[in-house]
């Protein structure tokens, strides 16, 4: 497929004055998070009391390019601010998840390859695309951003599945895998942002190919495609199986979900599935545990409630993890759902602020 990047030069120089953000307001009750994604942008307003006060939701129209994309998220948070009645001085800062690898110390997209097709039918990559500047600049407001992972993960650390611990990892199941770190308090961000990439973890050298090119990644034995891959093998092979029968006529519409409701009913091939796929999701997990040590692995996306599967990650992660790491540990499910992203925004505005401050 033909790709369209966006890129304000080819020399990947950004001009300093649209990486520049306003100052945070580290008085104001109130501050906004934001989720950008390929279809939706999401702007929630948070106030100290952890609670949403007003939100809104919009098409992000990615396709249209980077600038249209700006001007969906300042729309969303006008809007956002304007349902809790609220005005733009009442916000200490913006934050916002962002998928991608962001530069978290001059918000600009460095890489960004989730904003769907263009118009002519290219794929739409972000290269070195100047973000929270102009978001900045044009609500008159501070703004930061991060990984959209990352981000997820401060949110569940901060009002989720992982509150009252200081370490936790965190891994989003879904087409791929996202992943993000907070280690005694503090998000794990690397030099420029683009840490911690768990789903590109090498598992099995020499093994599947990952969609991102390289082979042997746990994203290549645990994502999306690896599961109906499987499932495709266990038909091919002429396994009895109920899902021979859930797609007759066209297999390539066979989805995780499908694969589940066949493992819900006892069907042993696609049990099997979600006891392999959660081995190998043990095994990264488990390299996770043995560089952070955390208190807690938290689990999130559609894809970890699949029967079974969570199960078989925690056996396959306490053979496979240093054991007194892995035993002062628990392996739990995300909390927050579709709010991990706002709220984890809301989290970095709140700490950006802090920082202001001291």
């Amino acid at each position: 497929m033909a790709t369209n990047a966006v890129s304000p030069a080819s020399t990947g120089f950004v001009s300093p004055e649209l990486t520049m953000t306003l100052r945070p307001n580290p008085n104001a009750s109130f501050v906004v998070g934001v989720d950008l994604g390929g279809t939706n942008v999401r702007a929630a307003v948070v106030g100290r009391d952890d609670k949403i006060a007003g939100q809104a939701r919009n098409p992000s129209r990615a396709r249209e390019g980077a600038a249209k994309v700006i001007e969906q998220v300042a729309l969303t948070v006008r809007q956002a601010i304007a349902s809790a009645r609220l005005q733009p001085q009442d916000i200490g800062a913006i934050g916002m998840a962002v998928p991608g690898h962001i530069d978290t110390r001059t918000g600009v997209i460095i890489w960004s390859p989730n904003f769907g097709e263009t118009t002519d039918g290219a794929f739409q990559i972000f290269l070195d695309v100047p973000f929270t500047g102009p978001v900045s600049h044009e609500l008159g407001i501070a703004c930061y951003a991060g990984n959209d992972a990352n981000i997820a993960a401060l949110g569940e650390f901060r009002y989720g599945a992982g509150r009252g611990t200081t370490d936790l990892v965190m891994l989003t199941l879904g087409t791929g895998i996202g992943s993000g770190v907070v280690s005694n308090g503090r998000l794990i961000t690397g030099h420029t942002g683009g840490a911690v990439e768990f789903g590109h973890q090498v598992i099995v050298a020499g093994g599947a190919q990952c969609g991102c090119g390289d082979f042997g990644h746990l994203e290549a034995y645990c994502g999306r495609d690896a599961i109906v891959e499987r499932a495709l093998r266990a038909i091919e092979a002429g396994k009895p199986t109920l899902l021979a029968s859930m797609c007759p006529s066209d297999k390539t519409l066979l989805t995780p979900k499908l694969i589940d409701e066949a493992a819900q009913q006892g069907d042993a091939a696609a049990l099997a599935v979600f006891e392999e796929t959660g081995y190998y999701l043990g095994i990264g997990i488990a390299n996770a545990i043995n560089a952070f040590n955390p208190e807690v692995v938290v689990l999130g996306g559609g894809i970890r409630k699949a029967t079974g599967l969570i199960a078989a990650a925690e056996r396959s992660m306490r053979a496979h993890a240093i054991a007194s790491l892995a035993r002062t540990c628990r392996l739990v499910e995300a909390e927050l759902g579709e709010d991990a992203g706002v709220m984890g925004a809301a989290e970095l505005a709140w700490r950006e602020m802090a920082q202001a401050a001291s």
